[in-house]
């Protein structure tokens, strides 16, 4: 009896400890799972590309418009376009990577979208395509200026000639690709982009609404401006407000977001069960 008894001692501690790694074990078996993103290399590319662009296309259209708006904005534009051909031609060059850089933006970004909302998604990359075309017309208007301008000065600058008749339409043309037929596409697609990433939670709601809001106001903006109610042109008092929320929203939420962060996605057990 003793010897039994000294080993059932024995065997005391040696079971406790079983019994409590078995229930530990379970404990850690029940626990919720950690999760981490789980994203293809595609989609992340796509993101970095995403962000990428936006920052370019902001950098290439605000020094566009610092080279092009001196010139064009002058009283005697077409005595000064020829002169400054290398300006105009690179303000135009600046300008068409804007351009090209907005299509790509909706291209890579429609790989994302199209999972949430289809219909949106093309509706966001059509705009966006009608958007980059507007604006590349206004472009070659632009560019036609230099010969106009050639021109003009080897006539001697007549004043009240065939050649500032031209001259206004194809700056006005400009105007239109640039700006008043362009900002209306700009809102529109925004709007649905931002809609689409506030709606799905692809991005935290602050970015989303801060993109929203400057967008809608665009959109709106540019339509009261087709019945001058409101001066679309950068120069004009109030500009700066209203394209604030949209400058901040491409310039520095959305595409630092992008890089670091991603786009957000159903989150993955990061040691799935085996079934």
């Amino acid at each position: 009896m003793t010897q039994t008894t000294g080993k059932t001692t024995r065997a005391g501690p040696l079971q406790a400890d079983r019994e409590a790694f078995q229930v530990a074990s379970a404990d850690s078996m029940n626990a919720p799972k950690r999760t981490k993103r789980i994203v293809s290399a595609s989609q992340r590319k796509a993101e970095i590309l995403i962000a990428t662009l936006f920052l370019v296309s902001a950098v290439t259209s605000f020094l566009g418009m610092f080279l092009l708006d001196p010139i064009l904005n002058a009283s005697d534009y077409l005595a000064r376009v020829f002169p400054n051909k290398g300006a105009v031609e690179l303000g135009s060059l600046l300008w068409s990577i804007n351009n090209i850089g907005i299509v790509f933006i909706a291209v890579f970004a429609f790989g994302v979208l199209r999972k949430r909302d289809e219909v949106l998604a093309v509706g966001y990359l059509t705009s966006r395509i009608i958007e980059g075309t507007i604006m590349m017309l206004g472009i070659v208007a632009t560019l036609l200026l230099i010969p106009l301008s050639q021109g003009f000065l080897q006539a001697g600058a007549p004043h009240g000639s065939w050649f500032l008749t031209l001259g206004d339409v194809l700056k006005h043309t400009k105007y239109l690709g640039l700006t008043q037929l362009s900002l209306p596409m700009l809102g529109l697609g925004g709007c649905l982009f931002t809609w689409m990433l506030f709606r799905y939670r692809l991005v935290p709601r602050f970015i989303s609404v801060v993109g929203l809001i400057g967008y809608a106001l665009m959109f709106l903006s540019s339509i009261v401006g087709w019945f001058n109610l409101v001066d679309l042109t950068p120069s004009a008092s109030g500009w700066d407000v209203l394209v604030l929320p949209v400058a901040a929203f491409e310039i520095i939420l959305l595409p630092f977001w992008l890089l670091f962060r991603g786009f957000k996605t159903p989150d993955a057990p990061e040691h799935p069960v085996a079934e």
